[in-house]
């Protein structure tokens, strides 16, 4: 019998560390084979042991060396057990719901319960493959769904997977890969001059007549106009300060039900103070006046008789009412902040200016909505620039 060797300070020598991702394979006596590997954590240091099982030798070889090829190359991510539906619903409360506004949070909940959860929810995370959402895609494309909400369940599942990434829960995003559908542009359909004229002219009969024209007169958003206070508006300055909107919200785990809530306007951008001249001034005033809220600061500009907001479904169906009543073709009620939009684009009025009017958060939002209203005789100016650089420079 060999005798055990010793060091010459009288301890037994120190059995050598296994390398990052070294293991073993045994068999346990159900039956299985269990591959265990060590992973050394490269910020704390501590030895973390990972078990990878298979009915056979080789099946839990096989997986044991995927795991350490993982290693080399640096996608390595600890096994978890987590199905994805659990994860989405972890993203979407703890990090997704602090940054989005209460309705566009109910949107993403409907969403995730209407499409997401019911087809991929049971699959495990990291088990998820780019395949599984397609097949959500294709099946909604085939559905006749809008384009928008295609992009909108692509998008929620992105953005858990890419949360998924960032805390190493899985190695990529696997939504990155999927194929979405491309919508047609949608057409904007704004009121002519003549039939802006015309609704004004029989808006006039109506109790929202003061809305109509102060809508025409800075194209608000519609949210934004129904929540407007008197203390965003400072007639001597002749100022509006947007500071809000007024949505309909989905009230969770509240079958269909919902209810009015003010929230922060759309964008950051949409936070903006719109300059008032003359004729919404006017209007404004004497609409105080017949309100009785001069000294309210808090009142809303526009409400119902008890002082509440106006319903924005409610308040459309009035809009509709005078359109009809106008013979003017049947149009959304964003068609007004269109209209407000194109009509001076037309006047010749920088899409830069109208963009910050609008709120638009990026310039090319507005650009890609009304580029086609710009008036031919810009167009030629801005050819006319470049000939003349392209004259310097050839």
């Amino acid at each position: 019998m060999a005798k055990k060797t010793k060091n010459t300070d009288g301890k037994k020598p120190r059995k050598p560390r296994n390398a990052n991702g070294e293991g073993g394979i045994t068999q346990l006596k159900n039956g299985l084979w269990q591959a265990r590997m060590s992973v050394r954590d490269p910020i704390t240091g501590d030895l973390k042991r990972y078990a990878y099982y298979g009915k056979s030798k080789i099946e839990a070889r096989d997986k044991l060396i995927k795991a350490q090829n993982e290693i080399r190359i640096g996608s390595f991510v600890v096994p978890q057990k987590d199905h994805f539906g659990t994860w989405l619903t972890v993203w979407l409360t703890q990090y997704k719901k602090i940054r989005v506004r209460a309705s566009t949070f109910a949107l993403y909940d409907n969403i995730t319960k209407t499409h997401i959860i019911p087809n991929i929810g049971d699959i495990p995370l990291q088990k998820l493959e780019t395949k599984d959402i397609q097949k959500i895609i294709n099946t909604m494309r085939k559905e006749g769904k809008s384009v928008s909400h295609i992009k909108h369940v692509h998008l929620i599942i992105s953005g858990a997977l890419k949360q998924a990434v960032k805390e190493q829960k899985v190695f990529r995003n696997v939504a990155d890969a999927v194929e979405l559908p491309k919508g047609e542009k949608k057409k904007v359909a704004p009121m002519s001059k003549d039939d802006a004229k015309k609704f004004l002219e029989v808006a006039k009969k109506s109790k929202y007549y003061p809305a109509f024209v102060l809508e025409i007169g800075t194209g608000l958003r519609r949210g934004e106009l129904l929540a407007l206070r008197w203390k965003d508006i400072d007639l001597d300055k002749g100022t509006l300060t947007v500071n809000q909107a007024l949505s309909r919200v989905a009230l969770p785990d509240k079958d269909k039900k919902t209810q009015l809530m003010f929230q922060a306007p759309k964008t950051e951008k949409g936070k903006r103070v719109i300059k008032l001249k003359n004729n919404v001034i006017k209007t404004l005033k004497a609409h105080q006046l017949a309100t009785g809220n001069r000294d309210n600061p808090d009142a809303l500009v526009f409400s119902n008789k008890k002082g509440r907001p106006l319903d924005p479904r409610a308040f459309t169906k009035r809009y509709e009412y005078i359109l009809t009543k106008a013979g003017i073709p049947k149009t959304s009620f964003h068609a007004l902040r269109h209209t407000v939009a194109v009509l001076l684009i037309q006047a010749g009025e920088k899409v830069k200016n109208v963009q910050e009017l609008l709120g638009h958060e990026r310039y090319g939002t507005t650009m890609d909505i009304y580029a086609e209203f710009m008036p031919e005789e810009e167009k030629d100016k801005t050819a006319e620039k470049i000939d003349a650089l392209l004259e310097e420079l050839m």
